[in-house]
């Protein structure tokens, strides 16, 4: 108790009307596709990156070197060698970018001894996840993060999760920057955006891989972008069910093209039978939004 107290009253006296009076000391831990992508973002938006930590497979000394901080080497179960400022006004900000599995262990690593506030950045796991360190935070960009491609940040939405103000406007201050659209929101809205994307853009490159496959005799796929684009297109204009716009063989009860469409993937059991649930549930939904 003492201890929180202590961080406590020195998190009171960073603030100034609800701001850090200095940028925080920042520590990235990971060295995964969205450390890369968090690292290499924030850094060109004029956020240094003090420290990386990360196992040592050579990915975390490849990242801290392109984002000119010190490596810091650190096997599970051995204690965190983390370094701090010189200036005691400066709070140190601990950003956690790491698999939703390994969230829990590593941050039981981090007291607040170590770090005045503790962040990940999933888009499901809880506040809970951080343990019981007294400054805790999320932040999410809704988007697939890459350690190869460029990542779209100018107007991605990124969902930011906090209780303490001068951290809220830490990384608000930091999703600005980096050009993205920031919204302050609960945990449960988190997890169900969290969710909507998994269903929107996770499931449906299970779509576009067969999409894919269907096209290779032609060589290429791009056949089908003008209609996906117009879906897309559709879907950011309109703020409408989509389906009151929904279409297809299914939808209209043409039985003749279905069974085309089934014969033609006869040698594919994985695709028949994901165009006979697909199709089966457009039928369902057809008589609950007649059209």
């Amino acid at each position: 108790m003492l201890c929180i107290a202590i961080v406590n009253t020195v998190v009171s006296e960073l603030q100034t009307n609800g701001k850090p009076t200095k940028e925080p000391w920042l520590i990235l831990v990971g060295a995964g596709q969205a450390a890369w992508a968090l690292g290499l973002a924030l850094l060109g938006c004029g956020v240094r990156v003090q420290q990386v930590i990360a196992r040592p497979n050579g990915r975390g000394a490849a990242l801290a070197q392109r984002l000119q901080a010190q490596w810091v080497p650190w096997k599970t179960g051995e204690p965190i060698a983390s370094a701090g400022p010189n200036d005691p006004d400066q709070p140190r900000l601990t950003l956690l970018a790491v698999s939703d599995d390994a969230l829990q262990e590593v941050a039981s690593s981090f007291g607040s001894d170590q770090t005045d506030a503790l962040v990940h950045c999933s888009g499901t796991r809880s506040l809970d996840d951080l343990g019981g360190h007294p400054v805790r935070g999320v932040f999410w960009p809704i988007l697939n993060l890459s350690k190869a491609i460029d990542t779209p940040w100018t107007g991605a939405p990124i969902l930011i999760q906090t209780d303490h103000a001068w951290l809220e406007q830490t990384l608000l201050n930091w999703a600005h920057r980096m050009g993205a659209e920031p919204r302050v929101v609960t945990e449960v809205q988190r997890q169900k955006l969290h969710l909507a994307a998994v269903m929107t853009a996770n499931f449906n490159n299970i779509l576009l891989h067969w999409g894919h496959r269907l096209t290779q005799d032609l060589g290429t796929h791009r056949d089908l972008l003008p209609i996906l684009a117009q879906q897309l297109n559709e879907f950011k204009q309109n703020s409408q069910d989509p389906l009151t716009r929904q279409s297809g063989p299914a939808w209209r009860g043409d039985q003749r093209t279905l069974d085309t469409h089934l014969h033609l993937l006869q040698e594919d059991p994985e695709g028949t039978a994901l165009y006979r649930w697909f199709s089966s549930l457009i039928k369902r939904l057809h008589h609950q939004y007649p059209t």
